[in-house]
């Protein structure tokens, strides 16, 4: 035959297909495995006596192929992919020694070390497709994750955790050993990786994110070839392995109405984080009381049935929204203060399912500070008084609680004070604190069910409060005069007694002033004029 004739050997044959080249790309999916299979299939076919075929998966076979194999051996990517072209012709024995047989020792590492490392879980992946009595479907699973992390894929713990899950059990020994599958982690910066992660989501509490990363840690408890692993290279182990939080609720956690308040919060969310106590419980609420410090003082009660009372008022006020969450900061958090008391006016909050109440009832509990304004005082009053009208349910614990009876009235009596001063002074204000003190004694007349806790003449003198468009015309009036007057000391008079509750004698007031008056004319050109503030102290 003529040399230019000749057919090509089966590794001329092999090194020309791109086996070699996806083998080294590490693309799974282009790799030519019925290529090579008629590859091997001829070679079988071309060494087989003239008369007679060997028989796949004879000892004869299993001869003729270790053979075979000897002349690509060396040649990284070309010797794989020969014994795979081969592995379907193989009794188990020989084809599993085969692929064995190329599995690197991850003692001696050199610079082409993870390049084989590659190659060989491949060929696991690959062999099952060739004969798929090679390898088992876990191993040839665990393959599959282990090649993802290797190669820099898979960075996320979850398929680490498949990986460990997979080679826990005795099975897998033979061909992913511990020691490489050390060395694989190692290779991946998985503990660096994953320790900077979760401390990260720790710090904010980002709870379902964590969960993500570390659900899987329960499928490894009581594998011990994973178990240990995992002991000797993540300390937190045991921590995360122990976690069994509410998904939902870490889930809902997540929510836009959260966010303005996550860093408020921080300490009631660690309550279905894990435990960092040491005890290993499900989440941090279910290990001793005593580890939960953050928004209750000492002597403040933190039993088991408070703080889970506390996360289903947290998961209710997020459903309904972002004022419901904001009432909780003000009992719970701004006043340091998780009781029986607090979390009972939150769950009356909760039933109304009103998260506009639940910014006026929040605006309440704020008010309740000695520094507030005393028109931000009565407005939120005000708010409150109707709120309560309007929902029965509120009422003991938000009016009951807080005393808002007399904290009303009391608030309303003030705002008369104030208003008197203003008054005397002409000051600027007169309009908004006659207003506020208005709509504070128009609301407290409409809440009969708290006319009990007051005197009768107070209940009369609010029965004969004016309206808004009654007073406008003592402001316009007072506004427009450029110094003291008839008119104006009698509109003076009028805010005073119908609003203020002052007893002043009108007709007093208006001689005084009258007698003002005429001494400021007599007197004009010596520039002497009574001022509005001496024309006003007249009244009070």
């Amino acid at each position: 035959m003529s040399v230019l004739n000749r057919k090509p050997s089966w590794q001329q044959q092999l090194r020309q297909t791109k086996a070699k080249e996806w083998l080294l790309s590490g693309h799974l999916d282009k790799f030519p495995i019925a290529e090579i299979q008629k590859i091997g299939d001829r070679v079988l076919k071309d060494k087989s006596p003239l008369l007679r075929k060997i028989a796949p998966r004879s000892e004869e076979c299993d001869v003729l192929f270790a053979n075979e194999l000897l002349s690509v051996k060396g040649e990284l990517g070309t010797h794989e992919s020969a014994i795979l072209s081969c592995l379907h012709l193989l009794s188990y024995a020989q084809a599993r020694g085969q692929v064995l047989s190329i599995k690197p020792d991850p003692v001696q590492v050199d610079l082409f070390f993870e390049r084989r490392l590659n190659i060989y879980l491949q060929c696991i992946i690959h062999s099952r497709r060739a004969n798929p009595d090679v390898c088992s479907e876990e191993e040839t699973s665990a393959a599959r994750d282990c090649l993802g992390v290797s190669q820099g894929r898979t960075k996320d713990f979850p398929s680490i955790l498949r990986l460990l899950e997979a080679v826990g059990y005795e099975t897998c020994e033979a061909v992913l050993p511990l020691g490489l599958i050390k060395k694989v982690l190692t290779v991946s910066h998985y503990q660096e990786n994953l320790t900077r992660e979760l401390n990260t989501l720790k710090n904010a509490r980002q709870w379902f994110d964590a969960y993500k990363l570390v659900y899987s840690l329960r499928n490894i408890v009581g594998l011990p070839r994973a178990d240990q692993m995992l002991r000797d290279t993540f300390p937190d182990y045991p921590m995360w392995a122990a976690w069994r939080p509410d998904t939902k609720r870490i889930m809902s956690w997540e929510s836009p109405n959260l966010a303005p308040y996550r860093s408020q919060l921080l300490a009631a969310l660690d309550l279905e984080g894990p435990d960092t106590t040491g005890q290993q419980r499900g989440t941090l609420r279910m290990s001793s009381p005593g580890a939960f410090t953050g928004l209750s003082e000492p002597t403040h009660s933190t039993d088991r049935h408070i703080l889970d009372r506390l996360l289903d008022v947290l998961d209710s006020s997020l459903a309904i929204g972002l004022a419901t969450v904001d009432l909780l900061i003000a009992l719970c958090v701004e006043r340091e203060d998780v009781s029986e008391r607090t979390l009972s006016q939150l769950e009356a909050a909760v039933s109304v399912n009103n998260d506009a109440a639940s910014k006026v009832l929040a605006n309440l509990v704020r008010v309740l500070s000695p520094s507030t304004k005393p028109i931000t005082r009565m407005s939120a009053f005000a708010s409150a008084v109707h709120i309560l009208t309007q929902y029965p349910a509120l009422r003991v614990p938000f009016g009951v609680f807080l005393d808002l009876g007399h904290r009303a009235s009391g608030a309303f009596t003030a705002g008369q004070d104030l208003l008197s001063q203003c008054l005397t002074e002409n000051n600027p204000d007169i309009e908004p604190v006659c207003s506020s003190v208005l709509k504070l004694g128009h609301a407290l007349l409409s809440a009969d069910w708290l006319h009990g806790q007051w005197q009768l003449d107070f209940i009369k003198f609010l029965r004969q409060l004016p309206t808004e468009d009654e007073i406008r015309p003592s402001y316009q009036s007072i506004q427009s005069q450029g110094g003291p007057s008839t008119n104006m000391a009698v509109q003076v008079g009028f805010l005073a007694t119908r609003v203020g509750g002052a007893q002043v004698v009108i007709s007093g007031a208006v001689a005084e002033l009258a007698r003002s008056e005429a001494l400021a004319v007599n007197n004009e050109t010596k520039g002497l004029r009574t001022s509005w503030k001496e024309a006003a102290e007249a009244i009070s």
